[in-house]
């Protein structure tokens, strides 16, 4: 093999690594692309998620305070369990007697913090402060403030929260 040849060869061999190369280059490009439009998507799905979680969380309060128990009761999951403040454990029915039997005394339930954190596109968890006001057995207004975990996951295109986690708790300091 002469010189000429083996340069020539060798010219060859570059040729074959840079194409190589390029087209290496070109399918990484594609991937992470492809990747990019994916986290777009997914995020796109967890945001509208936390929309809607953030927008029953909202509407829970309401729901409660119009004493609408079978509209509350259709939020919640049959297989829904909470850990109340007192560390027993509850279901929906319950949670919604609890509610019943405190209506009467309650003067007004307010969020203070309320965060909406989507796990998956049908799975958030939603944190907050409640401040609940009732009055005491001497008619002056006492405030519960309670911290609370809910975990809501979407079912047959329905949203229902499946568990609650309650924590007594001090006021939000401004």
């Amino acid at each position: 093999m002469d010189c000429q040849e083996s340069t020539e060869m060798n010219y060859a061999v570059v040729r074959k690594i840079a194409a190589g190369s390029a087209v290496l280059l070109m399918c990484v490009g594609a991937w992470i692309s492809s990747a990019r439009a994916g986290q777009a998507g997914k995020a796109a799905g967890y945001a509208e998620a936390e929309r809607a979680v953030t927008k029953l969380e909202q509407e829970w309060f309401a729901i409660q305070q119009a004493n609408d128990w079978a509209k509350l009761s259709r939020m919640i999951s049959d297989d829904f369990v909470i850990v109340d403040s007192d560390g027993s454990l509850g279901n929906k029915e319950s949670m919604v007697a609890g509610y019943k039997e405190e209506a009467p005394r309650v003067i007004s339930l307010k969020m203070q913090v309320l965060v909406a954190h989507a796990v998956a596109a049908n799975a958030v968890i939603a944190s907050g402060l409640d401040d609940i006001a009732t009055k005491g057995s001497n008619g002056a207004a006492k405030h519960r403030y309670e911290r609370f975990i809910d975990t809501w996951i979407l079912r047959d295109g329905r949203w229902q929260c499946v568990a609650e986690q309650i924590t007594l708790a001090q006021p939000e300091k401004k």
